[in-house]
């Protein structure tokens, strides 16, 4: 009788403990995924090679958390049980990337990994071990990656790109940055309606994950970063644009 018990107890809990799944999709940017939630477990999305920066939509049935640490999204579903209904988004990377998504909650899925990778776009700075990344960086024309703000350029779009480009050349070009404190202003350039700062990232004494949404404020209509992954002592430029 007692083995019996055990033997019951061992299968209970081998069926309480949720059974993780993984979701492993492919899009290009402005492209869209489908996603399936689970409606009573955590459901975690994360973009390989980036990280999440805000996901925008409607009235949502899913409470969200953002993780600092990761840049992943984890989703609860809040809404009726007998009232599984789809949603729709977009996810906004870090790199600018937005991708649309289409989120629909279904009955007996468990805890679930959403891994999205975006194909059409070079490999993060982030993949690159950051020993290595800041002196290769300093050797080779920065990439151009231009971290769009909230407003979707507040209405200065077609200057962005030509401002940011032109500082990156003036200013920045193949040079290492300068010994200065987080944040430090080296230059500034203005534009029609626009300044463009150039700043030094710095990784201090314990190293640095540096965002471009750490540069925004009001007035912030782009920020561009050499390189996200900084480690002890490292530095990378840094380009905000904003409007005058």
């Amino acid at each position: 009788m007692i083995k019996h018990v055990l033997s019951a107890a061992v299968l209970a809990l081998t069926f309480a403990v949720p059974a993780f799944a993984q979701q492993n999709l492919t899009t290009r940017p402005n492209g869209t995924v489908k996603i399936s939630a689970s409606p009573t477990d955590v459901t975690r999305i994360s973009i390989a090679g980036d990280r999440i920066r805000r996901i925008i939509k409607d009235q949502s049935q899913f409470q969200e958390m953002n993780d600092e640490s990761t840049g992943d999204v984890f989703l609860r579903y809040g809404g009726q049980q007998d009232k599984l209904v789809p949603e729709t988004g977009y996810i906004i990377t870090e790199r600018g990337i937005t991708i649309g998504y289409e989120l629909t909650p279904r009955v007996n899925l468990g805890a679930e990994t959403v891994v999205i990778r975006v194909n059409g776009v070079p490999d993060s700075p982030a993949a690159t071990p950051s020993g290595n990344a800041g002196r290769s960086a300093q050797r080779s024309e920065p990439a151009f990656e231009l971290a769009v703000g909230e407003g979707g350029g507040g209405g200065y779009s077609s200057g962005l790109v030509a401002l940011t480009r032109s500082v990156i050349n003036k200013h920045i070009g193949g040079k290492a940055p300068p010994s200065r404190s987080h944040g430090s202003v080296v230059a500034t350039e203005n534009g029609s309606g626009l300044r463009a700062r150039v700043m030094v990232a710095s990784g201090g004494n314990s190293g640095r994950y540096v965002r471009p949404q750490d540069f925004y404020n009001n007035r912030v209509v782009a920020v561009w970063v050499q390189q996200s992954n900084l480690s002890r002592n490292d530095r990378a430029w840094v380009v905000v644009v904003e409007k005058r």
